[in-house]
């Protein structure tokens, strides 16, 4: 924060004078004060008070507008803090939050124990959340009430401050979020008047806990981070009784019981180190906190395989490859029966969608729906660790909106598929691809995962969930190579003078494959249609490649799980199938699909290939074998 930077800037110069006294032998004057911040407690009575000119900060998504001061209306008072809620369907905004901020130095609030206000509403409504500390910066010390139940008459509200001594400086003096979800989506007004910060001295028995207080187990893996959650200070208000709220990391001192195993930040952040076990603890002001998370660590994580499909032919709902549409969530439908809870981690920079005490969840994506017209396919990764329950029966089903884009709204159609046990191995990434059924497939909106018929899921990861369709032929040519003529021995390209080749499909090429002659943006390509192996020949005229260092080749499929390119030299003879011969094979798992890929493999990478002096058999194969249509461009041999 802007201002901590002062502070210390100051308290440096504090140093070099103390230093540059002593060495003097001179005492310093009981004249210097260390810099303190204002103590102002009032933040509006009847107006702002001490806030600055440029003090109010909306949400991003909120109505900008929501915030007035009225003038005709306030508690004992002519003039109070108005906002409009909006109408959920309001286009400039479905809810009104924002924050105030002061405009200049901190305060310094460590000699109040809450902050307090009068409020009332034009009707009984439950305002989502109310609190302090969050200034648009470094959001340190947050405090936050939720779910504040508003009447229609004035009434006073506390949100007891988790720690004062934190305080010395806080900016953030307001925020607020209100919305329509007990409205059925109409709007209200709520006025907020004599708002500041007091000393109670009726804010007693501090409870604070972590983790909703519970003791917590969790498996977890080398290199995975993850926040310690659901962070809370509760008090007893003697005019309240219990009031908790929900407190920032700043606000605690964490702890790790094996800091080889697991280390925890002043953030909260628990960074898993290696295996074994450790326990995370908390503390809030010299008390402790309800709650554990026990830290089991398997040792090094596996990540699922990193998705290869051009980012042009992908709707992505879950992925750290793609771009990620609007998600309104992850983990909800069917509250309150659901008992689904997320333990989500990340291991080395990449975001794990963890599912524990499972029954049923869904991912939505209702604001916008997604248009999969042209998609042809829903991927994802899944991972079941420990073993997979004997009779397993999980069903994924996908749900389109229908025009009204509303879930539920009477033309929603959705399409269900069931995976079992045989359909997954224990700590293991399983990859399910399901082909898109659904003729209406242009508003979707919910991809729900459930158990049914009974059986039991306890735990399981997810990743690179995604839609995806990929033209089944190139719509653009490869790219033109830049390798100098003179340093290329071509094979087959349109940019270099090719050799002599005898066959582009050898007679013992495998049955099913058909070779083609195709034209792409005006270039020519060899297509491979259900290619299992193919042989490419030389042999009247063998290659020379001994003074080259490379072999290229360009490959494009929609459908190819892997590439493999043998070469075979004829040996000294010059003679194909006499005992000098000499052959390697280079498999490219998991090629990109939907887009031209490079290949540029090392000749000497052929760790088989005992010479390259006579080069006249290159054969390519494709899996999925006799499935899969290969194209190709820029075979040759470069230095």
């Amino acid at each position: 924060m802007k201002n901590s930077n002062i502070n210390f800037l100051k308290v440096s110069f504090l140093l070099a004078v103390f230093l540059l006294t002593v060495s003097c032998e001179r005492d310093l004057s009981d004249d210097v004060v260390a810099a303190t911040f204002p103590k102002t407690g009032e933040i509006f009575i009847d107006t702002p008070i001490g806030l600055g000119s440029d003090f109010y900060f909306p949400y991003a998504d909120s109505k900008f507008t929501a915030f007035s001061v009225d003038n005709s209306e306030g508690y004992q008072s002519a003039a109070s803090i108005r906002i409009d809620v909006p109408n959920d369907n309001d286009p400039e905004g479905a809810y009104a939050g924002g924050i105030f901020r002061i405009d200049g130095a901190g305060r310094d609030l460590t000699e109040y124990d809450a902050l307090t206000f009068w409020a009332k509403a034009s009707q009984g409504v439950m305002i989502g959340e109310i609190g302090f500390g969050e200034d648009f910066l470094e959001n340190r010390f947050v405090a936050t009430r939720t779910n504040v139940s508003i009447g229609t008459n004035w009434t006073k509200y506390i949100v007891p401050i988790p720690d004062p001594s934190k305080l010395t400086q806080e900016r953030g003096m307001l925020r607020y979020a209100a919305g329509t979800q007990g409205t059925g989506g109409s709007g209200y007004t709520l006025w907020i008047d004599e708002l500041k910060f007091e000393k109670l001295g009726t804010i007693a028995q501090p409870r604070p806990s972590i983790v909703n207080g519970q003791d917590v187990i969790v498996s977890s893996f080398t290199g995975v981070t993850t926040p310690v959650t659901d962070l809370i200070q509760t008090f007893n208000v003697a005019s309240a009784g219990d009031i908790s709220v929900v407190a920032a990391p700043a606000y605690f001192e964490f702890n790790s019981s094996d800091t080889n195993v697991a280390t925890v930040d002043a953030t909260g952040i628990i960074s898993v180190i290696t295996s074994g076990s450790s326990e995370i603890t908390a503390s809030l002001g010299g008390n402790d906190a309800a709650g554990s998370i026990t830290i089991n660590s398997l040792g090094n994580f596996i990540l699922a395989p990193t998705p290869t499909r051009s980012p042009a032919n992908v709707i992505s709902i879950f992925s750290d490859t793609y771009t990620n549409v609007p998600v309104d969530f992850y983990n909800g439908f069917w509250e309150p029966f659901q008992t689904t809870l997320s333990a989500d981690f990340v291991v080395n920079g990449d975001n794990i969608l963890n599912y524990t005490n499972f029954n049923f969840v869904g991912n939505q994506f209702a604001n916008p729906t997604v248009d999969a017209t042209e998609k042809s396919n829903l991927h994802l990764n899944m991972y079941i660790p420990g073993s997979v329950p004997a009779g397993l029966d999980f069903l994924i089903s996908i749900v389109d909106f229908g025009p009204d884009q509303v879930d539920g709204g009477g033309d929603d159609t959705r399409q269900q598929v069931f995976f079992n046990s045989s359909d997954f191995t224990a700590d293991t990434w399983a990859t399910l691809e399901i082909p898109i059924t659904l003729t209406q497939r242009n508003n979707i909106g919910l991809i729900i995962y459930e158990t049914v018929n009974f059986s039991v899921l306890p735990n399981f990861y997810l990743d690179n969930i995604y839609f995806y369709g990929e033209p089944t032929s190139p719509t653009t040519a490869a790219a033109i190579p830049s390798d100098a003529a003179s340093n290329v021995i071509s094979i087959y390209s349109d940019a270099y003078t090719d050799v002599a080749v005898d066959t582009f499909r050898t007679p013992w090429s495998s049955t099913p494959t058909v070779l083609t002659d195709e034209v792409v943006a005006g270039d020519n390509i060899k297509k491979y249609t259900s290619l299992g192996f193919a042989g490419i020949e030389t042999i009247s005229s063998t290659v020379d490649a001994s003074a080259m260092t490379h072999l290229r080749i360009d490959t494009w499929s929609a459908n190819y799980s892997s590439f493999a390119i043998k070469l075979v030299d004829l040996g000294a003879d010059n003679t194909i199938g006499t005992p000098d011969d000499s052959e390697h094979e280079i498999t490219i798992s998991n090629p990109a699909t939907g887009q031209w890929v490079s290949h540029d493999i090392p000749l000497t990478d052929f760790t088989g290939l005992l010479n390259t002096s006579n080069i006249g058999q290159y054969i390519i194969v494709a899996q999925p074998f006799e499935s899969a249509d290969v194209y190709i461009d820029n075979l040759y041999f470069r230095n």
